[in-house]
């Protein structure tokens, strides 16, 4: 029956979309797995504790990513985004643009090129709460474990990193890449994002001191945070002595 179904494209590469390819993988579909970012795992992964274990979200994780690592049925295209879908259903024609990370498979991860690396850039899996090199790796449990070249941060002629690195893993001529791929159906699992607290006028968000909204919250209680679990204001540093809280809401996006 997998077979006469076809291949199943999953667009979103978070908990839900990694759940989703796993599930049709292991009973036999083949599966497309495309994340506009370079790694797996989405907002979950920057959670300290996700509801109802109340434990952290990277053991979850870790399981989908044993589950996923050997299955040969799932393909998964990171840093990639479907630009066009046409035809109908059972038979649609997809165009999926890779962009570049400039960071081929022979990275080992070994860190060598960030010691040398002249440039910073804000955090994006801390929000903005920390700064780190324009290569890095994304997170300690990203998949694939490669790291990434925030090219616009680095200067024209800068190409420390490829003299420092051993395995001929950096590619600054990398190119966007347009893959075009037959499929049976489509899962969108695109995920969702967290509400703009600068548009709530009286809280202060983005303009008083040390105002945060709740998934920094998440991320400042995480040892692998930018404080290391430690609570500190974000102007200054120092231990939290006072909390004042209000409920902000999530909302759901597609786009």
């Amino acid at each position: 029956m997998a077979e006469q179904k076809g291949k199943i494209l999953v667009i979103g590469g978070g908990i839900s979309g990694m759940t989703t390819a796993l599930e049709a993988a292991e009973v036999g579909y083949d599966v497309i797995l495309v994340e506009k970012n370079p790694t797996l795992g989405g907002r979950v992964s920057r959670f300290y504790q996700y509801f109802p274990k109340l434990c952290p979200p990277l053991c979850g994780l870790e399981i989908n990513l044993r589950r996923l690592k050997p299955n040969p049925y799932i393909h998964t295209l990171t840093s990639s985004e479907v630009e066009s879908i046409s035809g109908e259903a059972g038979k649609y024609t997809v165009t999926i643009k890779t962009n570049p990370t400039y960071v081929n498979e022979k990275c080992v991860a070994c860190d060598k090129c960030t010691e040398v690396c002249p440039s910073e850039i804000p955090n994006e899996h801390n929000y903005g709460m920390d700064t780190n090199k324009a290569i890095y790796l994304p997170h300690k449990m990203a998949h694939p474990a490669r790291y990434v070249i925030a090219r616009e941060a680095c200067p024209p002629s800068c190409s420390k990193c490829v003299d420092a690195c051993e395995y001929d893993a950096i590619d600054l001529q990398m190119q966007v890449k347009t893959t075009e791929v037959e499929v049976a159906s489509v899962v969108y699992a695109t995920g969702w994002k967290p509400y703009d607290a600068s548009k709530i006028d009286n809280l202060g968000f983005g303009k008083v001191p040390n105002v945060i909204n709740n998934v920094m919250m998440e991320r400042l209680a995480h040892g692998q945070g930018p404080t290391a679990g430690q609570i500190l204001r974000p102007s200054d540093q120092k231990k939290v002595e006072r909390f004042i809280s209000t409920r902000i809401m999530y909302i759901n996006h597609t786009s």
